[in-house]
């Protein structure tokens, strides 16, 4: 746990200079994160933005949310609700989850995946365990994180010179406080406004 939790990307793919096997190396860390919920994402995205070219690097950043979406997702299908819904309630995280009428509209999947409040890999169990279609399931969430992972990728080498690897991880947690205020405000005044204005 606490290797993987604090595990150095650009440490990691350091043996090589070759593109293609630091992609492969990068893609099968994404495809860990999906299975054992503990590395950090921030660091993955910032670390490939300094390893690799920008374009490129925004690529292979979005393709292993891709893996790690659909690794989630099809554990959570394979566990099945019971199963995930156990899982879940042994974390605060998870709880707070199960106790949101998430459903499987759109507008709520692409909105709870571009709040970084959400954690990506508990949300893809649940969604997993529910009745959500794959395909619309994966494309709203690869979408909604997408300005995250991009944003996250562009820094790269100048995130490492600012900050310690530590302290990305800290201001992403900074970050989850602007998520829930969005969420609420959305819940309880956006929201509120547009179904009273539909009823005009």
């Amino acid at each position: 746990y606490e290797e993987l939790s604090k595990i150095d990307i650009k440490a990691l793919l350091s043996f090589t200079d070759n593109i293609a096997l630091m992609t492969a190396v990068i893609l099968a860390v994404y495809f860990v994160k999906a299975l054992v919920f503990v590395v950090p994402a921030s660091v993955i995205y910032v670390a490939v933005g300094a390893v690799l070219p920008p374009l490129y690097a925004v690529f292979v950043n979005l393709a292993g949310i891709f893996i790690e979406v659909t690794a989630t997702f099809l554990l959570g299908r394979f566990l099945g609700r019971e199963a995930v819904h156990k899982l879940l309630s042994r974390s605060e995280a998870g709880q707070k989850i199960l106790q949101k009428d998430l459903g499987s509209k759109a507008s709520v999947l692409l909105t709870i995946r571009a709040v970084p409040a959400f954690p990506i890999d508990f949300i893809s169990l649940f969604y997993g365990a529910s009745d959500c279609k794959y395909l619309k399931y994966a494309a709203l969430s690869v979408l909604g994180i997408s300005w995250r992972v991009i944003l996250f990728t562009i820094l790269g080498d100048a995130a490492f010179e600012w900050f310690p690897t530590d302290k990305i991880i800290l201001i992403v947690i900074c970050l989850i406080p602007v998520g829930i205020v969005y969420t609420v405000i959305k819940k309880f005044v956006i929201e509120p406004r547009k179904k009273k204005n539909e009823e005009k």
